[in-house]
């Protein structure tokens, strides 16, 4: 069984890395960063969120969550505001642009998954994603 259990753990990492390869290349063909991918990303599902907030779903440097934020703005991908509940922190909003990059980066996202699935059947799929959450929880609740 230890044979079985390497050979499917190395499966999963090369899934894994032919996913973010795909990704990978997929972002750069939109013109972005990993970073700035995964922050239009946040800032979309976070409205009213900071460069604070970014840095620490993140887990970098608040300077380096600043520069990604004024390099996704002088893109014109986000714009950055005054918060009026605090004068010290400033929110940060998608543009038009900003939002039409994260509809690419979901369509490309679902194509992905589309093809990930080929050729299985619903129930096949059913128990792929179950098997899949599980082996998730397993592994992230480690020590």
């Amino acid at each position: 069984m230890v044979e079985a259990e390497y050979i499917l753990a190395r499966n999963v990492i090369k899934l894994a890395n032919v996913i973010m390869t795909i990704r990978n290349r997929e972002i750069k063909e939109l013109g972005l960063t990993a970073e700035q991918a995964d922050s239009l990303i946040f800032f979309s599902q976070h409205a009213g969120a900071s460069a604070v907030d970014l840095k620490a779903y993140l887990g970098v440097a608040h300077q380096t969550a600043r520069g990604i934020v004024e390099r996704m703005a002088a893109k014109g991908l986000v714009t950055t505001h005054v918060s009026e509940r605090d004068g010290r922190y400033k929110t940060v909003a998608l543009t038009e642009e900003g939002r039409a990059l994260c509809a690419a980066m979901a369509e490309n996202g679902t194509y992905t998954g589309r093809t990930l699935l080929q050729g299985m059947s619903e129930d096949e799929k059913k128990q792929f994603f179950s098997l899949l959450t599980k082996a998730l929880q397993n592994i992230t609740t480690q020590p």
